[in-house]
């Protein structure tokens, strides 16, 4: 091997020493770090206020609670008529989007019988008296259903440009239910006892179930 190859062969090693002792460094200093733009919400952190949560807070108080309330119809009256008609009792006390199933706001007293709090998704069987079925009340932590969202009237999905933020609304709704059904009642404390609520439930003519209430306010 002459002595300019030999040349050669060592700045070719010494070239790419180099580029490797740069890439390390690189590696272990980088001249730049990555940030999220500006008002961007990374992925596994919680924004101050959800959008859901800022869609709910002007309706809650002054249209979703009041609804419920003055426009509550007696279950013991309108579950029969539902059982025994569900299309034209949907029609006179209920509310639905589309084809979905009717919607009912409820109110009624009743002794809490049972008790299921063995899932995340609790409840409190109670009997009404002069019905001849018994009702779910639900007590959570876990609420199911989008019954309190699509009852009143206040929701509709013409409001939203997607199926995800309609979703986040109701569950927004349901947290905010519980907070305000069992704000002075503790819902272990309900065993044995009679209370009065006031809430919705969805009525699936399908289902075996019993009825499935979703309650904003209850008293003892």
């Amino acid at each position: 091997m002459s002595i300019l190859e030999h040349r050669k062969i060592q700045r070719r090693i010494a070239i790419l020493a180099s580029i490797i002792l740069l890439a390390i460094f690189l590696v272990l200093k980088p001249p730049f770090v990555i940030r999220p733009l500006p008002g961007r919400v990374q992925a596994g952190s919680q924004p101050a206020e959800s959008a859901a949560a800022k869609f709910v807070d002007p309706i809650w108080a002054t249209k979703v609670l009041p609804t419920i309330q003055e426009k509550a119809q007696d279950i013991s009256k309108i579950l029969p008529e539902i059982r025994a008609d569900p299309n034209n009792a949907g029609q006179k006390y209920g509310r639905r989007e589309a084809t979905n199933p009717y919607n009912y706001m409820v109110k009624g007293t009743g002794k809490v019988t049972e008790m299921h709090t063995e899932s995340q998704a609790g409840t409190a069987t109670i009997e009404i008296p002069g019905l001849g079925e018994k009702v779910a009340l639900q007590i959570g932590p876990v609420v199911r259903g989008t019954a309190l969202r699509d009852a009143t009237g206040a929701v509709s999905f013409n409001q939203f440009t997607n199926q995800l933020d309609y979703a986040d609304v109701s569950k927004e709704m349901n947290a905010r239910a519980l907070k305000a059904a069992f704000a002075s009642v503790d819902p272990n404390s309900i065993a044995g006892k009679t209370l009065t609520f006031f809430g919705a439930f969805t009525f699936d003519p399908h289902s075996k179930s019993p009825i499935l209430i979703t309650p904003v306010k209850i008293d003892l």
